[in-house]
């Protein structure tokens, strides 16, 4: 399977979670399985989220994404960074799941916090 590669600057705004999703999602469907897909459009709903939600809010958000035999997507935003917690709240409180939800559905995830905040995953195409 040939590799392919996309890489979006968006900006630190809601409107870029759709914006990501829509262009990731084309991009894709024509090399994955849709049940693929819709992991994918998840899970970057997810991290773009969590980059505009935790960013510094004027730098732009960043996507990186590759996939052949696996499909791996970064987003990085010049937020503080963080170390992943495990959720503590109520299961009723509303909103908190997005990296319950990305360390669920994906083969690897990770954080790294170099010079900003990058969030991955990596899905195995199958």
């Amino acid at each position: 399977m040939e590799a392919h590669v996309l890489d979006l600057t968006l900006p630190p705004e809601p409107t870029s979670v759709a914006q990501a999703r829509t262009t990731l999602c084309e991009a894709m469907a024509q090399d994955l399985r849709d049940t693929e897909v819709e992991t994918v459009k998840l899970l970057i709903s997810e991290l773009v989220t969590n980059a505009v939600r935790h960013g510094d809010g004027r730098e732009p958000v960043e996507v990186h994404a590759h996939w052949n035999a696996e499909v791996r997507v970064e987003v990085s935003d010049r937020g503080r960074g963080f170390a992943p917690d495990p959720r503590i709240r109520p299961f009723d409180d509303p909103g908190g799941y997005g990296l319950f939800l990305v360390g669920a559905l994906a083969d690897r995830w990770g954080v790294e916090t170099d010079e900003g905040t990058t969030v991955w995953f990596v899905l195995q195409h199958h």
